[in-house]
């Protein structure tokens, strides 16, 4: 990566020599041109990233501050992903490692600069702007590097609700910045309770009255608000067992994990998410259905950490982007580690959209794969070594 703040070799994790995407974009190199030209940046400069996927600004933003004595930057995000990216590519170029503070909870300020990248989440943006701007300084000024193609309408609008005046760049190669500072009157009537719980990531509750569940969602989690009809596919055609030690990966809410802990009270089962927002809500879930003795929920990429041949069951209700990057390589990373993972006679359980093909795509891995299941939409499939 190249720019107006020197030059940085900025690789995606999990990083692989045949990557052909980038760990960065046009909108990261406006962003880090902008601080060069306006010397944005000194001595005394408190800086946090929000969202970035891979730590090419928080790096870049490293490399300045080392050399004019300051403080390190810290990086802010929901993705286990993005912490291995910035380890990596600290690394990678020699830096000492900024700060990272997982979602759920909140960076103590105060910060005078923050480059927010946008998440595609709108209600992971509100919550995300409601604890962070307690942090900041009166004069912070907060910088939104992103693609022409991401800034609609929408967006924009709810920028302007969140934070009243803003403001734009001019675009370059198909990027641009959006400008806000501090709306005033943030801190001011709140006592210390007050402020104290804007600290805490926003969180709504449902229940599964058939399921006999009651779920709580933290802010970004997938399907916060009703059971998705991929994860209702699979609870209804669910394995019959028993199991011994069972894996829910891409683990979300924990429904999964939940059902087949009460469905199995023997067994152990474990809960793998690259979200620390999910491992945090199915932590919660666990509790609160009085699972928590059997069920481990742990932020991870796919199941780098997992012992080979140590799971009979594994459950996998794969996404199919990361953010706004659409493609199988997550789901396809998921099938080969499975493989390594499931025992001789063990069981890999996959929902998808039946356009995905992921019956055909199985069977690079796996020498026994069947349909389970249909519903107009979607298909479980069971894959055996």
């Amino acid at each position: 990566m190249i720019s107006a703040m020197g030059e940085l070799a900025v690789a995606r994790v999990p990083y692989s020599v045949n990557e052909t995407l980038q760990g960065f974009d046009q909108a990261d190199v406006l962003a880090l041109e902008y601080l060069q030209e306006e010397a944005l940046l000194n001595t005394q400069s408190r800086v946090v990233m929000v969202n970035e996927p891979f730590g090419a600004m928080t790096c870049a933003v490293t490399k300045a501050m080392v050399a004019l004595d300051g403080s390190l930057p810290t990086l802010w995000s929901d993705s286990h992903i993005a912490h291995l990216g910035l380890q990596h590519n600290a690394y990678a170029n020699k830096l000492p490692l900024a700060h990272f503070v997982p979602a759920q909870k909140t960076p103590q300020g105060p910060f005078d600069l923050v480059l927010f990248r946008l998440p595609k989440s709108h209600a992971l943006l509100r919550d995300q702007l409601q604890r962070i701007l307690p942090q900041l300084t009166p004069s912070a000024l907060i910088i939104m590097p992103i693609m022409v193609k991401h800034m609609d309408t929408a967006v924009y609008q709810l920028l302007e609700s969140l934070l009243g005046t803003v403001t734009t760049s001019l675009a370059r190669k198909k990027a641009r910045l959006v400008f806000a500072g501090k709306p005033a009157g943030i801190n001011s009537g709140k006592n210390k309770a007050a402020l104290k719980q804007t600290l805490k990531p926003v969180e709504t509750s449902w229940e599964l009255p058939s399921y006999g569940l009651f779920l709580h969602h933290f802010s970004g989690v997938f399907s916060r608000t009703k059971l998705d009809a991929g994860a209702q596919v699979l609870l209804h055609l669910f394995p019959k067992g028993p199991f011994k030690k069972i894996i829910d990966l891409g683990c979300g809410n924990g429904i999964q994990a939940i059902f087949a802990a009460k469905k199995w009270p023997q067994c152990e089962v474990i809960g793998i998410d690259e979200s620390y927002m999910s491992v945090a809500s199915a932590t919660i879930n666990a509790k609160a259905n009085g699972v928590a003795a059997q069920c481990a929920f742990i932020a991870g990429d796919c199941l780098t950490e997992i012992p080979s041949q140590s799971a009979d069951l594994i459950l996998c209700n794969p996404p199919f982007h990361q953010e706004r990057v659409m493609g199988d390589q997550i789901a396809m990373r998921m099938f080969a580690q499975a493989a390594q993972v499931l025992t001789a006679n063990g069981e890999f359980w996959v929902v998808g959209n039946r356009h995905l093909g992921y019956h055909v795509k199985l069977k690079r891995w796996f020498s026994r794969v069947e349909q389970v299941g249909a519903h107009p939409k979607f298909v479980v499939l069971k894959a055996q070594l």
